[in-house]
């Protein structure tokens, strides 16, 4: 049995192929499932870039204090230069009780629901028993294989996965994972994502992890092991990131890093004459384990880093510094291209500096 236009699902196991998947020009609703911190992150950025929201979550305090969290956010968005408006505009806002009601009404739906496979795969087949065909389900998920998402759905070929990065409203950072999404469904997604004015990266195979989470979770790894065998104390362990290694990686990557390291002959001379000491290098890194005394290593080591400040002092200064970086990296130049015109001020770079380290 096929979808009905009264919004019905099918029956049984048939699969049919998706149409032309939505542009992002004819989105003008989407639809939230999940309004924890991502959810609400997300509500807020559509709002802002003018679209209206059809949103819903199991938990009755997350619907309800939905508006209020928004209101919170808000005055970053101004900042941010992505809306004028002084106050969110609530009347493009609607707050429902269940996912099909969202999916009935949505040209896109963001799901931003629990880690737990079980409780997601039940949601993603819900939206898309009653999502029309054509409209891409995108999940926040940082962790399930899009694979996994799609092997829930009849119309797998419009999930992806769409992960955006805390705080998801600041940090223009989507990853876009496909699994067995055709191109023309990626490339439709990151149309969606660049029309909200984020950075959408494409992971080409599935991993653990995706992307980002590997790269961020290799460098902790290391962090915790030279932390646990003493090599250094967690204030310059973190220290190394903040004044080292961070302001430069906020510049470029880590292999535009290690380009530049080569000098004029750039990566091919560096590799000549250094590959066996890198390799040696790669071949000293540690695999410790989450063991009582790694852990107990791990949290006595934050307590010294967190000082008299409390975590959501922390946070709250993080977002204001990030709100000043996301002005300065408008002005990155852009990887693959010679930047011909594209000068970074001295201004720029002052305050980049200044964000850089603890006010």
């Amino acid at each position: 049995m096929t979808e009905k236009q009264d919004g019905h699902p099918r029956s049984g196991n048939h699969r049919e192929p998706a149409g032309d998947f939505l542009s992002a020009a004819d989105v003008s609703t989407v639809g939230l499932v999940g309004l924890g911190s991502v959810g609400t992150a997300w509500a807020a950025l559509l709002l802002a870039q003018g679209l209206s929201v059809v949103a819903t979550d199991p938990s009755p305090a997350a619907r309800q204090g939905l508006e209020d969290r928004i209101t919170e956010i808000w005055p970053t968005l101004v900042q941010l230069g992505l809306t004028e408006a002084e106050a969110p505009p609530t009347e493009s806002l609607k707050i429902v009780t269940d996912v099909r009601s969202v999916a009935l009404a949505s040209d896109l739906v963001q799901e931003n629901g629990p880690e737990g496979r079980e409780a997601k795969l039940a949601i993603i087949a819900e939206i898309d028993s009653f999502l029309p065909p054509n409209r891409l389900i995108l999940s926040s998920s940082g962790g399930t294989p899009p694979s996994v998402l799609q092997a829930a759905c009849q119309h797998p070929q419009r999930c992806l996965i769409g992960h955006p990065f805390h705080p998801a409203y600041i940090v223009p950072l989507v990853e876009v994972v496909a699994g067995d999404a055709p191109d023309e469904a990626v490339e439709a997604t990151r149309e969606f994502y660049l029309s909200l004015g984020k950075y959408p990266v494409v992971v080409r195979r599935e991993r653990v992890g995706h992307l980002a989470n590997r790269l961020q979770f290799s460098l902790l790894r290391e962090a915790v092991a030279c932390l646990s065998d003493g090599v250094a104390s967690a204030t310059d362990i973190d220290a190394t990131i903040r004044y080292g290694l961070g302001p430069r990686w906020a510049l470029m990557g880590p292999l535009m890093t290690f380009n530049l390291a080569g000098g004029k002959g750039g990566i091919a001379d560096l590799l000549s004459r250094f590959a066996p000491e890198v390799q040696s290098w790669w071949d000293d890194l540690a695999s410790p384990r989450l063991d009582e005394e790694t852990q107990a290593a791990l949290v006595e080591g934050v307590e010294e880093l967190r000082g008299q400040w409390t975590n959501a002092e922390w946070e709250r200064w993080r977002d204001n510094a990030l709100v000043s970086y996301a002005a300065f990296a408008q002005q990155l130049p852009s990887a693959g291209t010679q930047a011909q015109g594209q000068e970074i001020s001295d201004e720029s770079v002052t305050k980049f500096s200044k964000i850089t380290r603890k006010a």
